[in-house]
C-alpha cells in the first residue's frame, strides 16, 4: 500500500495541547496518522486515544467532510491532499 500525505486540523483545547492547528502527516491509512499525530507529545495517547489507534468516543473524526467510524481507521483509504478533522467534544451553553 502506497503512503499517502495528507493534512491533519484539530481545534480549541486540541489545538493548544497538541502544539498545532493544522499538520501534514503521511500514512497508509487513518490509523497511522493518527498514531503519528500521537507521536508528537507524550501526553498525546492519553488525551486522544481509547485504546490502539482508537479515539475517544467524544471526538469527532472527518475525512474531507464525511464522519468516519472509529473501528474502520485501520481500513479507511486514504490520499494525497486528504483533510483530516479532530473536532474536541462540544461543550459549553
Amino acid at each position: 500500500m502506497i503512503m499517502a500525505k495528507i493534512t491533519v486540523a484539530v481545534y480549541t483545547t486540541l489545538r493548544e495541547k497538541l502544539g498545532f492547528s493544522r499538520k501534514d502527516f503521511e500514512g497508509k491509512n487513518l490509523a497511522e496518522i493518527i498514531d503519528a499525530v500521537c507521536r508528537l507529545k507524550r501526553e498525546a495517547p492519553g488525551l486522544l486515544l481509547d485504546g490502539p489507534s482508537k479515539v475517544k468516543s467524544h471526538f469527532v473524526v472527518t475525512l474531507n467532510s464525511e464522519i468516519v467510524d472509529n473501528s474502520k481507521l485501520k481500513k479507511t483509504k486514504i490520499k494525497d491532499g486528504d483533510i483530516l478533522h479532530i473536532f474536541p467534544p462540544v461543550s459549553g451553553g
